[in-house]
């Protein structure tokens, strides 16, 4: 079972994998800015996919933009203070394989609906 402070990092920030690797792979390295392309190099992912990602971590405010360089923005690792626990339960609880397990299964789940979550809520403020 996984922690009820995951669960809810998990179903209200960390929805799709490339959130949850770039936060595991930024709290791994607190101190590095990265550019969206470095990142998407280092993780072999698409850089439409990580930017969308980037941009959704720096709105919930788990990443703060800093100066440009070659007109491309840095992000660095800021989380707010109230996620700072379910942060360090996440981390601990991916190290044990079965519950990595649980998580990975648990944000295929998330992934699933979050183009849905995302349309619903720009829906809504729009209206």
């Amino acid at each position: 079972m996984i922690d009820p402070h995951v669960q809810r990092l998990l179903e209200q920030v960390l929805d799709t994998p490339e959130k949850l690797h770039l936060l595991l792979m930024f709290h791994e390295h607190p101190r590095c800015e990265l550019t969206a392309t470095s990142i998407a190099e280092r993780l072999f992912r698409d850089i439409w996919s990580i930017q969308q990602a980037l941009d959704e971590l720096t709105t919930a405010g788990f990443l703060a933009v800093n100066k440009s360089v070659g007109g491309e923005p840095l992000y660095r690792y800021t989380p707010p203070p109230e996620w700072h626990e379910a942060i360090r339960r996440l981390v601990r609880s991916y190290n044990d394989p079965l519950e990595r397990d649980l998580i990975q299964r648990r944000i295929r789940d998330l992934a699933a609906f979050a183009a849905f979550r995302r349309y619903e809520l720009e829906r809504f403020e729009f209206a």
